[in-house]
This record gives structure tokens, C-alpha cells and sequence, in this order.
């Protein structure tokens, strides 16, 4: 029998590119302008997943788990969480410009108390306790 590959397929229509800005865990930043299947691929998350954050739907806030990733989406804020990143969508919205400070701000004084016995003093903490 002959072998089938699977493989993604994208429709003759060009998605259109977006404006996201990537954080690492050491607070640099860095902007793109990729289309979404690009995020997807980046942090391996699935179509149906990523509806939730096309600013052309209306979706109800909604905050999704996954089991690498999480998907953010709050109002204007439209977010992909993974381990080792933060990935914003359009970062130069006057909605989301004060999120990307704080952010960059959190991620630098993170960076810079490394190492140090400081206490966090962050106003919200979120604990996850999985049973096996």
C-alpha cells in the first residue's frame, strides 16, 4: 500500500499577517509579523485553539489550558502563554500598550532579583495541583 503523509494545507487564499511581540523568560522582546500559521507552528497549537484569539471572531473572554500552552484571550488582550514565552497579539494597541509595559517591566525585575532571596510581592498568583 503506498504511504500517507500527512501534512498541513493551506487554502489558496494568503492569511493575512499579523503583529505580535515574543517575550523569553529573561524579558527580551522581539516583534513579528508572521501569519497564524506560523504561531501555530511555533508553539504547536491547533487550529481550533487559536480561533479563539482571530480578532475578525467574537469570542466570550476565555482563558484555555492546554497541556504546553495557554491561550489567552481577555477582551483586547490576546495571548499564547508556553513554558519558556509570551506571545501577544498586536502589541501597539492602545488597549494593549500598558500590558506590554508591565510585562516588560515584571520580566526585567524577575530578571535583574534572580538569584536574590527577594519575596515577589505580585498581586496574583496562580497554583495548579494535578492529580494523577
Amino acid at each position: 500500500m503506498p504511504e500517507i503523509t500527512k501534512s498541513i494545507v493551506r487554502k489558496t487564499s494568503i492569511s493575512p499577517r499579523n503583529t505580535w511581540i515574543k517575550f523569553d523568560a529573561n524579558g527580551h522582546s522581539s516583534f513579528l509579523n508572521v501569519d497564524k500559521y506560523e504561531i501555530m507552528r511555533q508553539v504547536r497549537i491547533d487550529a481550533r485553539d487559536f480561533r479563539i484569539l482571530d480578532p475578525l471572531l467574537s469570542y466570550p473572554s476565555t482563558i484555555l489550558g492546554r497541556e504546553d500552552v495557554i491561550v489567552l484571550n481577555l477582551e483586547h488582550i490576546k495571548a499564547i502563554i508556553t513554558a519558556k514565552e509570551v506571545f501577544l497579539l498586536d502589541p501597539t494597541s492602545e488597549d494593549v500598550v500598558p500590558v506590554v509595559r508591565a510585562l516588560l517591566r515584571r520580566l526585567c525585575t524577575i530578571d535583574t532579583n534572580q538569584g536574590d532571596d527577594i519575596q515577589d510581592n505580585s498581586p496574583l498568583e496562580i497554583e495548579v495541583d494535578e492529580d494523577d
